[in-house]
């Protein structure tokens, strides 16, 4: 009989000051929940080694976790409801906001996570040796998953808040002092672990994707990824705390492991590009090009979607949850928010393509509303197919600038721009000329232009749109959706302005069409498949894809422009690039290759995937990017914000508070 029980693990004072946090896992309850009798057990060890890999739901697919690794970059600009508009504008600071949603960065619940989360690996690395149920391979694979996770986590700490404390085993009582270890400690320590997680997987021969789980290949893609990192922001060719690296060059290092990765045969590219996305493929253990993903399951109202309870108690003693911009639906239906992130006020915008924008478009939330008549043969037309995939326009993120000039200077060639941007909406079928406002509209409804509104093609264009569809440019004409085309210092739209001398009405005056709120999407998270009777979804089941192979030659040729072989760089670029090809075209780039075309490069490749925030931090080009490319944080952005602060509450809980940066614990510098 199955029931649901509380696997305790003893916090530490880290965690805000609490005696224990619960991991939910269903499994059998054969002898009670104590952790020796417990994880004695085959079903005991298997639920402690799973709920190693739960706590990543929390960061990956998750608007908070997407925040703090993409926003206040050169990608993205926040949109009219973003809710950590604070990242991108540099305004943080380390007070705990706990459950405010309408501005929060969540770091003191991140922290919360990720310690808690090293418990548990840490509990799985003390409890799988005593195991004796288990056979050695499976011992093996075990301690190869657990070394994997808690490389996993550290690894994201390191790149928040630097320096951090550092624990290998899982505290027996509560402790009131902390030690931040220096950077150079953390990596090698995570170096360690993976080298021990590839030695176990190596041992159990545990080397093909399964079901969301790490394995042999994706602890030594991981290892590509740590070396990259430590190679660029420790600055150093070694880490010499270390005998393994001592004397090593990190970039080579990095070279060596993504190219055994590229040649292993664990992942392969799709030909076509926007395979990569389709939900088809989302499961991260079959999809080709992934080498490890976090996993959600199909029915998004199981448990196993659901994140743990917090370490933090509430007056009852009861467990709190995780703030709503990391549960999203809360503890009842789990899943992915990221079909939610990047898209703009498509479905009501504003009343210009008919009744409130309803006569053409409808935001689709179940069988009653997936219909539209149109307004001139009076027959129901059903939209779901057509508007399902658009998603429910949160206005969370929108492109920069930059990234959408990006994208689009390699359309002709490149097959990722297409399968990137979202750059128009079309009338479902059955809908032709059901427009009040746009009384030839055909199957275009609003498009979003790359060019300045005010040229002679932009003028153009303006005139061909009338009564067809919708036009926005980049800037200028009637609807613009940045205050200019240039990257330093486009801003997005607050309000669309009317234009009497075009149109003679008001209709356009409406924050709805600024461009805060109407703006070209990223659809590659997007869901291409609908349930028929509640086709637009609040959340998904697609898997979130953390280490995959179009990484590791971006990997390969960052490490080589470090190595000093930018000619070899160019070469590895230009292979991922013909990956990438519209068939008969050549995308191969040019030139002298540097750290802004592998950032370029990364940027095409990777935008949304929850890193940018993290390469420019690593590559030190943080605040000079910002400054070129992102005007809403280029004002307050400062080298302080290489750095995120430690949440307030943590500060509170420890003992051994200290003003002196190296001594005690303190808090990071303009903080």
């Amino acid at each position: 009989m199955k029931k649901k029980i509380y696997i305790l693990i003893a916090a530490m004072a880290l965690m805000l000051g609490t005696p224990s946090c619960s991991d939910y896992l269903d499994e059998d309850n054969k002898v009670g929940a104590t952790a020796d009798l417990t994880y004695s057990t085959a079903t005991g060890i298997q639920g402690l080694v799973s709920s190693c890999y739960s706590f990543s739901r929390g960061w990956y697919g998750k608007e908070a976790g997407l925040g703090l690794s993409e926003m206040g970059t050169d990608l993205f600009n926040y949109g009219y409801d973003n809710k950590q508009k604070s990242l991108t504008s540099y305004n943080l600071t380390s007070v705990s906001l706990d459950d405010n949603s309408s501005d929060n960065a969540c770091l003191d619940q991140y922290w919360e996570l990720f310690y808690c989360a090293v418990d548990v690996c840490n509990t799985a690395l003390k409890y799988i040796p005593l195991n004796t149920v288990i056979n050695e391979t499976v011992r093996s694979q075990y301690m190869g998953e657990a070394y994997f996770m808690r490389a996993f986590y550290y690894l994201h700490m390191v790149n928040i808040w630097g320096a951090i404390p550092y624990n290998t085993e899982p505290p027996s009582s509560v402790v009131t002092d902390a030690t931040r270890v220096p950077e150079e400690v953390v990596y090698s320590n995570i170096l360690a672990d993976l080298d021990k997680s590839i030695a176990a997987f190596n041992t159990a021969n545990y080397k093909t994707k399964a079901d969301g789980r790490a394995n042999y290949w994706a602890a030594r893609a991981l290892k590509a990824r740590t070396l990259l990192y430590a190679a660029s922001w420790l600055g150093k060719s070694s880490i010499t705390i270390n005998a393994d690296y001592n004397g090593k060059d990190l970039y080579a290092l990095a070279k060596a492991e993504s190219e055994a990765v590229i040649g292993s045969g664990i992942a392969s590219f799709y030909d076509n590009y926007a395979d990569t996305w389709s939900m088809k493929n989302e499961d991260a253990s079959k999809n080709k090009e992934s080498i490890f993903g976090v996993t959600y399951s199909p029915d998004v109202t199981t448990n196993v979607n659901c994140i743990p309870y917090r370490y933090r108690t509430n007056a009852s003693g009861s467990a709190l949850s995780y703030n709503g911009l990391i549960t999203r639906t809360g503890y009842s239906r789990g899943g992915s928010a990221m079909l939610l992130m990047f898209v703009g006020m498509w479905n009501n915008g504003a009343s210009d393509l008919g009744n409130n924008g309803n006569e053409t478009f409808v935001r689709v939330l179940g069988e009653s509303t997936s219909y539209v008549t149109n307004i001139i043969t009076k027959s129901k037309v059903y939209v779901a197919p057509t508007y399902s995939p658009y998603g429910r326009g949160f206005t969370r993120y929108l492109p920069s600038v930059y990234l959408w000039k990006l994208l689009d200077k390699y359309r002709a060639t490149d097959q990722r721009t297409n399968a990137t941007l979202l750059e128009a909406y079309t009338i479902a079928p059955g809908l032709e000329k059901s427009s009040k406002n746009y009384p030839s509209i055909q199957d275009t409804a609003i498009y979003y232009c790359p060019l300045d509104g005010n040229s002679a093609e932009g003028k153009a264009k303006q005139a061909w749109a009338k009564g067809r569809y919708r036009i926005q440019f980049m800037a200028n004409g009637d609807i613009p959706v940045f205050t200019s085309t240039d990257p330093a210092t486009a801003k997005p739209t607050e309000a669309a302005k009317a234009k009497s001398d075009v149109y003679g009405d008001a209709r356009y005056n409406s924050y709805k069409i600024g461009g805060w709120c109407s703006y070209p999407g990223i659809k590659k998270f997007l869901d291409d498949v609908y349930d028929p009777l509640y086709p637009t979804n609040d959340i998904s089941s697609r898997d979130a894809i953390v280490l995959r192979l179009a990484e590791m030659y971006l990997i390969k040729a960052e490490a080589e422009l470090g190595t000093g072989s930018a000619s070899a760089a160019l070469a590895t670029l230009n292979e991922l690039r013909a990956k990438r090809a519209i068939a008969g075209k050549d995308n191969s780039l040019s030139g002298t290759v540097d750290i802004n075309t592998i950032l370029d490069e990364r940027a095409i490749e990777l935008c949304g995937e929850q890193q940018r925030w993290f390469d420019l931090k690593r590559t030190k080009t943080l605040v000079s990017r910002v400054k070129a490319y992102n005007a809403q944080g280029a004002a307050s952005i400062k080298d302080i914000h290489y750095y995120r602060p430690i949440p307030q509450a943590q500060l509170d809980a420890v003992t051994n508070k200290s003003t002196t940066a190296g001594t005690g614990f303190w808090q990071n510098d303009g903080y």
